[in-house]
């Protein structure tokens, strides 16, 4: 009896297809996924009428509800305010390039990113969304940081943060803070010591200069990232909650050991989610010195 090749045939043929077709399928996710925000990933929107979130992102009575003040301060060349006027704001970077713009929010102060999401750019955005910081009483910017791929992890880390302070300079953006985001987005290398050491390069370089560094991140990408190292610098900590409520208890969790600033929860102004940011109330009147002066 010949052999039977043409059934072996089409069965080769078909899983030839199968084999395509799920090429093409993971093709098409790795290009339609979305940009991920090198601010904290957001949840889904609060439903409406829920209890965790007013739609227009009204102050949160959790915070202080009258203008927050503390004495004058004057680091160098920078004038830091002595009083916002909520004990909360915003912070924006490269995803309000976008058609949607900023926040429909009235903030107290607002948190500008300096990079396009990534370390040695810049966020295309910079001077219009510096403009608009200065229009509240309080401004401040963080750098965004990663971990090389090869080469001294301590030397990178400096000057990943003397590029970001001399784009800070170019753009007239003095503030006393300046806050090294560190998020799992960005490369990391596997072992928690060398980014260690990228973290502690750059936040001796943000204190050469005369400034303070203070680290944002989340409890699960600080573990991820450092394993759990401890912080002695201020931390602005981001949080996966929707309801500020939740907020003091986050706050005195922090990171690394340390205290919250401030703390970060996902908000909707209607059009777009909006990353809020909350004065931890430990944290005051302290943490309004760590803001540069907006409008009066």
């Amino acid at each position: 009896m010949p052999p039977r090749t043409a059934p072996l045939r089409w069965v080769r043929l078909l899983g030839a297809v199968i084999v395509v077709v799920l090429l093409v399928a993971v093709a098409i996710v790795a290009v339609e996924e979305p940009r991920v925000s090198s601010q904290a990933a957001p949840p889904a929107p609060v439903p409406t009428g829920a209890a965790a979130l007013p739609a227009t992102v009204a102050a949160p009575t959790a915070a202080p509800a009258r203008p927050v003040t503390t004495a004058p301060h004057r680091p160098g060349d920078v004038v830091t305010a002595t009083r916002l006027s909520t004990g909360w704001g915003i912070d924006v970077s490269w995803p309000q390039c976008g058609p949607l713009g900023m926040p429909a929010v009235q903030p107290g102060f607002v948190v500008v990113g300096v990079n396009d999401g990534r370390p040695f750019t810049d966020n295309p955005c910079l001077t219009r969304q510096l403009a608009y910081a200065r229009t509240r009483t309080g401004v401040a910017a963080y750098l965004n940081i990663d971990a090389p791929r090869s080469g001294d992890a301590a030397a990178y880390g400096r000057r990943v943060a003397l590029d970001g302070l001399a784009r800070m300079a170019r753009a007239h953006l003095a503030v006393p803070v300046v806050w090294l985001d560190v998020e799992v987005m960005n490369h990391w290398s596997s072992s928690g010591v060398a980014n260690v050491a990228v973290i502690a390069g750059a936040i001796r370089a943000v204190q050469s200069r005369g400034l303070v560094a203070g680290i944002y991140s989340s409890g699960p990408m600080w573990q991820q990232i450092t394993g759990g190292a401890s912080l002695t610098v201020p931390t602005w900590l981001a949080t996966a909650v929707t309801d500020y409520r939740q907020l003091p208890q986050w706050c005195d969790q922090g990171l690394g050991g340390r205290a919250a600033e401030m703390a970060q929860y996902v908000a909707y102004d209607g059009h777009q989610l909006v990353d809020v940011d909350v004065l931890c109330p430990k944290a005051i009147p302290r943490v309004v010195g760590e803001f540069a002066a907006g409008a009066k």
